[in-house]
């Protein structure tokens, strides 16, 4: 992240070489390239978002989706949610409904049982 300290990491705990900033709309993301530094194209920042490359090309204020500004697709990347956190996510949500729907159904055949 450019302008950003290093122990200003995720978490406050550092940056870590294997892992890339959140994004954030004050941030600014660089790459380093040829000992210069550049801002990540908008297909850079759907790939580390996990969608398909031009996902967030669409049309735009009446102009077809090749005339698509960066702004609206950098915004878009922004302002959504990595796919594979949500994925991760409604899988733990998933099996603990499992959890407890199992555990709610051991207590009515015991209640019935005892009753």
């Amino acid at each position: 992240m450019i302008g950003r300290q290093v122990e200003n990491g995720g978490n406050g705990i550092g940056a870590k070489e294997e892992v890339a900033y959140t994004q954030n709309c004050t941030g600014v993301m660089g790459v380093c390239q040829n000992a210069t530094v550049r801002r990540l194209l908008p297909v850079e920042c759907e790939r580390l978002m996990g969608f398909p490359d031009n996902h967030t090309r669409i049309p735009w204020k009446g102009k077809p989706e090749d005339e698509c500004p960066d702004a609206p697709r950098y915004k878009a990347c922004g302002n959504s949610m990595c796919v594979n956190v949500m994925a991760w996510i409604g899988h733990r949500i998933e099996e603990a409904e499992k959890y407890f729907a199992s555990y709610s159904n051991l207590n009515k055949e015991n209640y019935v049982e005892n009753n």
